[in-house]
């Protein structure tokens, strides 16, 4: 067996485009309109996301648990044409300045045929 392990780290301001790009996707519900100030990655990988809404004074925190920026971080993958396996397990581990994407796949070997 082959185990091939990737690491894709994220940083804040790839983190903001990746929130950009859900909020264009359509009937989502998760994200309010409006400019996205910041993005903070949580412990656990969660994310909380400020929101200024056209009109309001206060910005509006959003809380994302792992699994939804799970979403968010492979519908940036496939927009950004970057290849993620399918079948490949998938963790990730917050830091102060991004989340890192910890993408590990198995592929089964063979022996030549006699």
């Amino acid at each position: 067996m082959i185990v091939e392990t990737r690491e894709l780290f994220f940083t804040n301001s790839a983190l903001l485009k990746a929130v950009a790009w859900y909020q264009k996707v359509p009937h989502q519900t998760d994200l309010p309109l409006g400019v996205v100030t910041m993005v903070t990655p949580k412990p656990g990988g969660g994310l909380a996301i400020l929101i200024q809404q056209s009109g309001a004074s206060k910005s509006r925190e959003v809380i994302f648990l792992a699994s939804k920026t799970l979403g968010l971080l492979l519908l940036f993958c496939r927009r950004q044409k970057i290849p993620i396996p399918r079948e490949a397990s998938k963790d990730m581990e917050a830091g102060d300045d991004g989340i890192s994407l910890i993408i590990r796949s198995e592929t089964m070997t063979s022996a030549p045929s006699r």
